[in-house]
């Protein structure tokens, strides 16, 4: 009952997916574990990709809704329900090239399209039409902000591609508009499936069933179809191969420990170095004859520090930096702030043991090397 009151308390894999947390339980330290602790960050970049592009859709599909061409009776179901798809298909279906001789305004063809065709917008309806709207759902009695032209390559525009997450502190670069377009759509499911699901992909997911990916693949080559659909599959079996096989090692080495593998290492050396320096002079005090109880007490400083750091490379965790620094290390001598409280508490307490330990040990072997009689070589 304590084990699972204890799982309870820390977030799950959903949370952390989503940006809610905070380090070093956050979706940059689950990158960064994915990448160069577990090797598997394909399956994480596919997830992210496609569920941007969930998000190019719900803004595609907004776009739509305030031109115009859907109804709010079209998004009772939801944005991507089957009567959305089948009204936008009837839409493109509407929107192919026509023989100029066949759109006289007799025709009953014209007329059919007159009275299908949205409302001519005006100045102030292209405003409204710009990105300054939140992803909540669509609210129309809610003011939507004015936006000008110049917006659409501004920074208020959602990027056509998802920016890397190792790369979050610098300035992106990607392509930026106010308002999409199907070709948007089509062009990032292009990018998914050129990305991960084709043989000898740059990114290719080698985990996922070989069918489900040729299923995926199938829809966009052949089928010309961009909704998310096509990837839910794909994306649900992404994550719940992430929550077997990655996010329990991810807590363990974030919420357990605070060093990296390369940290580790180093203080296996420098634990060992310090060992070596405490034993050897606390033979050569007994050797060179020093009384007992004196100047020999003095090797609980090698001792301690030594085996403090063999501890920090058995257990993943640096008491020190904890407790003072409150710090936590993402890649080799590169920290930040353990900002999640449940975290916080569990690294702390775990810290003041492992601190004691380490102390006490270092004492046991003090002592025996001080009881041992002085003798003169």
């Amino acid at each position: 009952m304590a084990s699972r009151s204890f799982r309870d308390e820390l977030p799950t894999l959903e949370s952390v997916l989503s940006r809610r947390t905070l380090p070093p339980v956050c979706l940059y330290n689950y990158y960064i574990i994915m990448r160069d602790r577990l090797h598997m960050e394909e399956m994480l970049d596919f997830y992210l990709d496609v569920q941007h592009h969930e998000l190019l859709w719900r803004r595609y599909i907004k776009t739509m809704r305030r031109s115009g061409y859907l109804t709010e009776d079209d998004l009772a179901d939801g944005f991507q329900s089957p009567r959305v798809l089948s009204r936008l298909s009837q839409l493109n279906d509407e929107k192919k090239p026509m023989s100029p001789s066949l759109l006289t305004a007799d025709t009953p063809i014209s007329k059919k399209q007159k009275e299908l065709a949205p409302p001519t917008p005006t100045p102030g309806r292209i405003h409204e039409e710009g990105l300054g709207i939140s992803d909540d759902e669509y609210d129309e009695k809610r003011p939507v902000p004015e936006l000008r032209f110049s917006s659409l390559s501004g920074s208020e525009g959602l990027p056509l591609e998802r920016p890397p997450i190792d790369a979050q502190d610098a300035p992106s670069r990607l392509e930026r508009k106010a308002r999409l377009n199907r070709q948007d759509l089509t062009d990032s499911a292009q990018r998914i499936m050129i990305r991960y699901l084709v043989p000898s992909a740059s990114k290719e997911l080698t985990q996922l069933p070989h069918q489900l990916k040729t299923d995926m693949r199938r829809q966009v080559e052949d089928n010309g179809r961009d909704d998310p659909l096509v990837f839910a599959d794909g994306k649900q079996y992404a994550l719940e191969y992430m929550r077997r096989n990655a996010y329990p090692k991810f807590l363990r080495i974030k919420v357990w420990g605070n060093v990296t593998l390369m940290q580790q290492m180093l203080r296996l050396v420098l634990g060992l170095v310090s060992l070596l320096a405490g034993l050897s002079t606390a033979f050569s005090l007994i050797f060179l004859g020093y009384p007992q109880w004196g100047v020999r007490f003095w090797v609980l400083l090698p001792l301690w520090i030594g085996v403090l750091n063999v501890l920090t490379f058995l257990t993943g965790l640096d008491p020190l930096w904890v407790l003072i620094f409150n710090i936590s290390e993402t890649t080799t001598f590169k920290f930040n702030r353990i900002r999640q409280p449940e975290v916080k508490r569990i690294l702390w307490w775990r810290s003041v043991w492992l601190l004691l330990i380490g102390l006490v040990i270092a004492i046991v072997l003090t002592i025996i090397f001080c009881a041992v009689p002085s003798r003169r070589l």
